[in-house]
């Protein structure tokens, strides 16, 4: 029963190592797709130094709340799909439509000429959360996302599913993309990310496991990655309720590199939350229940 204490703890710590903000206004806008000037939906804006952020409705509308004194400040906007911006924070103020320019997606596959290469099908990631341990949101703002590192046994590694386990929603329908993230040499999570095109999954009031099927998308990676969840959309009409305490996703203690990840709102840095034990951990840590069906 010990593990059910440490969650609050956990995101208290993660909690504290948020900058400081003092937010004083909003602004609107909206991204509109420069070939078809249609709103593009579900784009990340955010000022990565600040951790302020948002995420665009389907329409391609936002709204996001800033501190005026961040205007000299870059501002980052992207989304599969699309070429990502960098602009200073005062230019979006100034003109807050933006035109988003396509791209093509190019992602670094491997080349497996053997047609049988692919022989075993099995999990990668928690697939069994424990009892005792599950974990919330650590903010309510949309962008903000939880995951997991992912860890492939053996490679190259074929995707067909990807996977969350939700223990319990009472907060209605909620919408979520799941992003897998390219690490650095250093095992960090990167802004890459490893999906040619954006994968949802919209979490209904109750418990279960929500899954998506990848199997067509041929996506093979060779390397360990961030599996996280983004919150994108609530309930149409929903109140501004926090619902950061009434959905949760299983988890739990795991040996090895399975070292769980947090970040508060769209752009903004990544936390590996820090926790304290009244009992030996020995090398155990937090692990979120996100996982990948995979041939190898």
């Amino acid at each position: 029963m010990v593990f059910r204490s440490l969650f609050p703890a956990l995101v208290s710590a993660a909690l504290g190592l948020l900058p400081g903000r003092v937010l004083a206004q909003t602004f609107s806008g909206t991204v509109v797709s420069g070939a078809t000037q249609q709103g593009v939906p579900f784009v990340n804006i955010g000022l990565p130094r600040r951790g302020l952020g948002t995420v665009s409705d389907e329409q391609g509308r936002y709204h996001l709340t800033y501190n005026a004194a961040y205007a000299t400040d870059t501002v980052r906007i992207s989304s599969v799909g699309f070429r990502t911006q960098l602009l200073p924070f005062a230019s979006l103020l100034a003109a807050p439509s933006i035109q988003f320019v396509p791209e093509e997606v190019a992602l670094n596959e491997v080349s497996v000429t053997a047609a049988g290469a692919y022989r075993r099908t099995h999990t990668v990631g928690l697939d069994k959360p424990s009892s005792h341990l599950n974990f919330h949101m650590i903010s309510n703002e949309l962008g903000t996302e939880i995951g997991t590192i992912v860890h492939l046994d053996r490679r190259p590694a074929l995707v067909q599913s990807l996977h969350v386990a939700v223990v319990k929603n009472e907060a209605g329908p909620l919408t979520f993309r799941l992003n897998l993230y390219r690490l650095d040499a250093k095992g960090v999570p990167t802004p890459e990310k490893l999906l040619a095109h954006d994968v949802f999954v919209t979490a209904q009031p109750q418990a279960g496991v929500l899954s998506v099927d990848l199997g067509s998308d041929r996506v093979v990676l060779d390397q360990d990655f961030l599996l996280a969840l983004e919150w994108v959309k609530a309930p149409d009409g929903a109140p501004e309720a926090d619902f950061t305490k009434r959905i949760s996703f299983g988890g739990a203690m795991k040996a090895g590199g399975m070292q769980l990840y947090m970040r508060r709102t769209s752009q903004a840095a990544w936390i590996k939350p820090t926790f304290s034990s009244n009992v030996p951990m020995l090398g155990l840590r937090p692990a979120l229940a996100l996982y990948a069906t995979v041939k190898d």
